[in-house]
């Protein structure tokens, strides 16, 4: 063979590799997965209507990114007209008119899901989970002033907290309540947590 042959032989050689090896580059690929994780928020807040002296259809609403179980505080008091002091001389019955919900239930009886029960530590506690964005039912139907009393206004304050409902230890450390059967049971209910 002569030497002109072996170089195109060479070259052809070559050429031959490098498109073999440019063929299989171009078949390969290489993959890069980034898991990124944020952490869930639990934050309730109270949902309510107010017309005149009038507040009704009173709940909550898991305003948060994890599910969640609920519990509010009702606290009904008075406050100074002027300056806006709360007032320790606690409002009578008949200064008032409060008409809680028909699912409001007695820590003492057997908790179901999906209703609100009054515990004996003072909280009213919804015994289900709480998806994010959705809402309890009514606590409180309506409530309203009887009485207009001078230099005072009636307050009431609902106020909420809300702890992540998996796993159900974290219920249990944060608010001493047991979970069964995915039904929350209030502090004190049937013998407590």
């Amino acid at each position: 063979m002569s030497k002109r042959k072996r170089i195109i032989a060479l070259l052809v050689g070559v050429v031959l590799l490098a498109g073999t090896a440019g063929t299989l580059a171009w078949l390969s690929a290489t993959g890069v997965l980034v898991n990124q994780f944020g952490i869930g928020s639990v934050t309730p807040s109270v949902q309510e209507t107010l017309n005149g002296n009038v507040k009704s259809d009173v709940k909550a609403k898991n305003t948060g990114t994890a599910p969640a179980y609920i519990r509010a505080a009702v606290d009904i008091y008075w406050q100074d007209a002027t300056s806006g002091a709360r007032l320790w001389e606690e409002p009578q019955a008949d200064t008032y008119n409060i008409v809680w919900s028909d699912s409001l239930g007695d820590a003492s009886d057997a908790n179901s899901a999906s209703s609100w029960v009054k515990a004996s530590d003072g909280f009213y506690y919804w015994t289900s989970p709480v998806a994010p964005g959705e809402e309890t039912n009514v606590l409180i139907t309506s409530v309203k002033e009887l009485k207009a009393t001078e230099g005072r206004n009636l307050v009431v304050d609902v106020s909420t907290q809300a702890v992540q409902s998996v796993p159900d230890n974290a219920v249990r450390e944060a608010w001493s309540c047991a979970v069964q059967d995915g039904v929350l049971i209030p502090p004190y209910a049937n013998g407590g947590a």
